[in-house]
């Protein structure tokens, strides 16, 4: 079982891990390509491999090409064997993912979040989906490795709660001991991390090359929230720290809007949906024409989809606000740029994903004032590749680590 090589105790399970760490990042691979990487000898190779398939860890997986003389056997870890589940809390939905070893997506549902969702709804729907999710593929309990959970800060790692995130849709999200209740329905290891923490990784390990040691990842939706990446590891000693606030309050327009943290002109207010509606609906009881007035009576019945449809039909009025707010959206990306040297940008979220707009004003902007400061610097950036299951999958990446890295 892969829950063995978690703080190993002998010289044999050390060996055992070191191989199927290097079968899993690898694999297919040929035993003579497992002794040049890990520097063992052909014996003690040989019957690491013996022991990882008859623990049904790892399998044979085709033949190779040959060099001379017979054509060797390739091997791959087992994905049929073990699982882990990844779940992604935030304010606009609750993903559940079933993944096998190499994070592939084996089944997936999801629950809108919205006034109903309360703590104990949202985790009576997280276990009623894990068990639909096993039951459905004959999978047991014991082959469950365990549960990782990327949710909106503030959190208590250690404890295993969700502290007080602002803007959840739902009352009741105050001290959530959601690591207590699930641990009691599963004897299996259960992790807590922040959602952005863990796109982070997922993106890293799945959507970009490895060898990207410096990336920054930006979700915008209903909040703002940052992820960080520096040579190859992870910048979340603060993320708790930042309070129920969240880390978008750096200011770059002193005469912008007030915050909600009191101050004017911060990241958060250029690039969140909240602020983009409210910038909206403020100028349309201020008279300005649009076309999302048709057929409205109130003003603050205006939803994100309106503006969306809007934008896309080329409305005056969600033209200028949002380029204007990509613009400044752009000034706090080339200033995260300036001070963390990222290579990759990563931009997810409803405001990016579904504001094409936003999106490329923000890059052009950034683009424009990091080539002024820094010529020849190539930045690169991108939309999500994983998607909406990227703090997901990065979860369910959170139970392999612990038990492999």
């Amino acid at each position: 079982m892969i829950t063995q090589f978690k703080d190993p105790g002998s010289p044999k399970v050390r060996n055992m891990k070191h191989v199927y760490n290097i079968i899993r990042k690898h694999g297919p691979v040929t035993k003579s390509s497992i002794i040049e990487k890990t520097a063992q000898k052909q014996t003690t190779c040989a019957r690491i491999i013996d022991d990882l398939l008859q623990e049904g860890l790892i399998i044979e997986s085709g033949i190779g090409i040959s060099s001379g003389g017979r054509k060797p056997v390739m091997y791959a870890i087992n994905t049929n064997q073990l699982f882990s589940i990844g779940i992604d809390i935030s304010r606009t939905f609750t993903k559940v993912l079933l993944l096998d070893l190499h994070l592939n997506v084996i089944d997936e549902a999801s629950f809108q979040m919205n006034k109903e969702s309360t703590p104990k709804k949202t985790i009576d729907f997280i276990q009623s989906t894990i068990v639909q999710m096993l039951n459905s593929r004959n999978i047991e309990q014991d082959q469950l490795i365990g549960i990782g959970i990327g949710a909106v800060e503030p959190l208590d790692r250690e404890k295993g709660i969700i502290v007080d995130p602002v803007n959840f849709p739902s009352d009741h999200w105050n001290n959530v001991k959601v690591v207590e209740v699930l641990q009691k329905k599963y004897s299996t290891k259960i992790i807590l991390d922040s959602g952005i923490n863990t796109a982070v990784l997922a993106e890293h390990k799945l959507g970009l090359n490895e060898e990207i040691g410096n990336l920054s990842y930006i979700i915008a939706g209903v909040g703002l929230r940052i992820g960080v990446m520096n040579d190859h590891r992870l910048l979340k000693s603060d993320a708790d720290r930042f309070g129920k606030l969240g880390s978008g309050h750096m200011v770059i327009n002193t005469n912008g809007k007030k915050c909600i943290c009191g101050d004017y002109g911060c990241f958060h207010t250029y690039s969140t949906i909240l602020y983009l509606k409210a910038n909206i609906i403020h100028q349309l009881k201020r008279g300005h024409p649009s076309i999302l007035t048709e057929g409205l009576e109130d003003p603050d019945d205006i939803t994100f989809e309106d503006i969306c449809t809007a934008l896309e039909a080329g409305d005056d009025l969600c033209v200028t606000t949002v380029r204007d707010f990509g613009f400044f959206t752009g000034i706090a990306l080339s200033n995260m740029i300036t001070m963390l040297h990222s290579d990759y940008l990563v931009l997810s979220g409803p405001m990016f994903n579904r504001l094409d707009l936003f999106f490329e004003t923000a890059v052009t902007t950034a683009s424009n004032r990091i080539s002024k400061l820094y010529p020849g610097y190539d930045v690169k950036f991108k939309k999500g590749h994983l998607g909406e299951n990227a703090a997901a999958i990065g979860a369910g990446s959170m139970v392999l680590d612990y038990y492999l890295e």
